[in-house]
């Protein structure tokens, strides 16, 4: 019995490293899921001691939920001024952006007139969770919803979609972190733009001496 017994909790083991091995790769994790599932029902029926049985399933499965976990980065509340149209940057600069500001658990940037918000927040890395939302006078809040400007057809697409969003809806589009060596903050940022497909003319792009002039603003103004 303690033969057999070794032997099941050792083939456990095995696949319980297969399975990790596939997770730590992207295309396979699907694999991996499936062999640390199997790795655990073995060794669970191996009748190892209580311990022995922790550290092993406790071990591989912990990881797998820490690195799942730590793939999702802070959620994110984007407040933008009601009448705006254009292109929004959130910039990460500790020394003269804006306090930080949360709502629970979550992240919020309340965007200015400008259109540009230096925070102080460092930049969030993993799958993002953002909400966005006008933000009228008396403080109402009207969510905004998301679209990707790549969806749409034109004439220069390869491969056109058979069908596309309107292009007269009302949108934030394509919300992502870049960086551009143009400007003199070397920060990365979010951006992304808001308004109608039909409508807009740039993607996500404000002149660099646009924002290093706000930026310039931004310091004078934390150095009173």
């Amino acid at each position: 019995m303690t033969t057999k017994s070794n032997s099941i909790f050792g083939l456990g083991i095995f696949f319980l490293l297969v399975g990790l091995l596939c997770f730590l790769t992207f295309w396979l994790m699907y694999f991996g899921f499936a062999f640390l599932a199997l790795g655990t029902i073995l060794v669970l029926f191996s009748r190892q001691k209580w311990y022995y049985q922790s550290i092993a399933i406790g071990l591989s499965l912990g990881y797998v939920g820490f690195s799942i976990l730590n793939a999702f980065a802070r959620s994110e509340t984007f407040l933008i001024p009601e009448d705006f149209k254009g292109v929004v940057y959130i910039i990460y600069d500790g020394r003269i952006g804006e306090a930080e500001e949360f709502e629970g658990l979550r992240r919020v940037y309340k965007i200015p007139e400008t259109g540009v918000l230096f925070t102080k927040f460092r930049q969030t890395e993993g799958i993002h969770n953002r909400k966005f939302y006008f933000l009228t006078n008396n403080g109402e809040r009207k969510e905004v919803g998301i679209l990707d400007y790549r969806e749409y057809n034109e004439k220069y697409t390869i491969n056109p979609r058979p069908t596309e969003p309107r292009r007269d809806s009302l949108a934030v589009f394509t919300p992502q972190i870049t960086f551009d060596i143009m400007l003199n903050s070397k920060n990365y940022y979010t951006a992304f733009t808001v308004g109608k497909y039909k409508d807009i003319k740039a993607w996500n792009y404000l002149y660099p001496k646009y924002v290093d002039s706000l930026k310039q603003v931004q310091a004078k103004k934390n150095a009173l």
